[in-house]
């Protein structure tokens, strides 16, 4: 395969895509804990939703992401599912899972709407979007504790139900390590009322560039799968890609699945983590195996991080710059990207 890097890809060809890329968001956990609000966990993340003294903070990052360029803006409630309430103290049974998790759902709507609604009364932005998470229901990145297709399918059932009444923009069924996870979403899609709303699939895969999802999966399999799944339940699939990966495994990826989407009318979509320690990395330490992901080649350089290992706004630039390059339509920012990275993103995406 093609090496690629940032700076592969001459200023001319920044013409293929300018114009055409619509801006997603970037991270809310870190942005939330930068400013005080969190220690960085999923759940007080989700949780500051509701809270009256950390909510309007929760609306201040939207709103930042919306000034600095993003189209749309993703609900914060990555982990607002009914199994993560049970496991986190907030629920004790399986009724009163669904509820909670539902209720947490409709306030990180709510807090998205509220920016979206500053955004419009400055009447100086085209009208943004909310896209509502659909998150994996179980540890994310470890396929071995997904559940079945069919134990899946309720939990789903209920945040889309939940987010079809709040009226979301855009289903944003993200970091999926499994193809089963896309299946039981989209199945669960097809016993809803949500025809008209469009479907975006972004996997998570491996950080050694080979192509694979965290579970295994052939990423080409997994798209292939959801893109015929899609078409024989006549569902809006609009969009398949990658996020929360390294930026060079993403890069790799498109390169893999770009013919898929080539001449069908699906868009690309791509959004990457900005750690200079990858999740694999991460991963194989929980297993003792410090030096395994180490060994692998890195694409990117010890300049392009500041000193706290954080991908620097202008290199996560032109990693959207190449991503573009390649055919993504839909580019954003997923674990450690700041408003900072967003705007040097919208900004070269758009010159």
């Amino acid at each position: 395969m093609v090496e690629t890097s940032p700076d592969s890809f001459a200023m001319n060809d920044q013409d293929k895509f300018r114009g055409e890329v619509i801006v997603l968001d970037g991270g809310m956990g870190h942005e939330l804990k930068s400013r005080g609000i969190s220690d960085g966990s999923f759940v007080a993340g989700v949780l500051a939703n509701e809270n009256l003294l950390q909510a309007s903070t929760v609306e201040a990052i939207h709103y930042d992401y919306l000034a600095a360029g993003c189209d749309v803006i993703t609900t914060n409630s990555f982990v607002a599912v009914p199994r993560r309430m049970r496991e986190c103290g907030l629920a004790t049974d399986e009724p009163s899972a669904f509820h909670r998790a539902a209720v947490l759902i409709r306030s990180a709507v709510d807090r998205a709407r509220a920016a979206t609604q500053i955004i419009a009364h400055d009447g100086k932005m085209p009208q943004k979007q909310i896209a509502g998470c659909i998150p994996p229901l179980t540890e994310c990145y470890f396929g071995d504790q997904v559940p079945t297709i069919e134990d899946m399918i309720p939990e789903y059932v209920m945040i889309v139900s939940t987010l079809i009444d709040c009226k979301v923009d855009i289903f944003l069924c993200e970091t999926l390590s499994t193809c089963r996870e896309a299946i039981a979403i989209l199945r669960a899609l097809s016993q809803s009322n949500s025809r008209n709303i469009p479907i975006w699939v972004s996997y998570t895969i491996k950080d050694d560039i080979s192509n694979e999802l965290r579970s295994g999966d052939s990423l080409m399999d997994a798209c292939s799968q959801i893109i015929k799944l899609a078409s024989s339940l006549k569902l809006p699939l609009e969009a398949i890609g990658v996020n929360c990966s390294s930026p060079s495994a993403i890069s790799k990826a498109l390169l893999c699945i770009s013919p898929l989407v080539s001449g069908s009318g699906l868009k690309l979509c791509a959004y990457g983590n900005c750690f200079q320690t990858t999740t694999s990395e991460w991963m194989a330490s929980l297993n003792g195996d410090n030096d395994k992901q180490k060994e692998s080649k890195r694409v990117t350089s010890a300049e392009e991080y500041d000193h706290n290992g954080y991908l620097l706004p202008e290199a996560y630039a032109r990693y959207a710059r190449e991503w573009a390059a390649l055919g993504a339509q839909i580019i954003g920012g997923c674990c450690g990207s700041r408003p900072q990275h967003m705007k040097q993103v919208a900004s070269i995406l758009r010159s």
